[in-house]
């Protein structure tokens, strides 16, 4: 069940970012966990990820931030969410052919294009 919360998370972002929100903040807010969960996947999975794509997630992480309001301290609560899910999902979120990696990759693919 978490790892389809975490796929369809990072999946439903992807697909959300193309469409007119209705909900902006709530729309950002699903955007910043994506990224937060990209770069955990990153992390923890040894995904490809240089140094470019983390520099511009971080960027990216950092705009959604200030533009939801949120301060360092809800920013921390909200990434050990995303980080929690991610680890009760592990060893299966780390497949090169599951659902998580593709959604990772698309998360990716938007970055290099931005």
């Amino acid at each position: 069940m978490i790892v389809r919360f975490v796929i369809a998370l990072g999946v439903l972002a992807v697909f959300s970012i193309g469409a007119t929100a209705q909900n902006p903040s709530e729309d950002d807010r699903r955007e910043l966990m994506t990224l937060y969960f990209a770069s955990i996947a990153a992390d923890r999975c040894d995904f490809h990820l240089d140094e470019a794509e983390a520099d511009r997630l971080i960027q990216a992480a950092t705009v959604l931030q200030k533009k939801l309001g949120l301060k360092d301290d809800a920013a921390d609560v909200l990434y050990e969410q995303v980080e929690t899910n991610f680890e009760k999902t592990l060893p299966d979120a780390c497949k090169k052919d599951g659902e998580a990696f593709k959604a990772y990759q698309q998360v990716i693919e938007r970055i290099r294009k931005n």
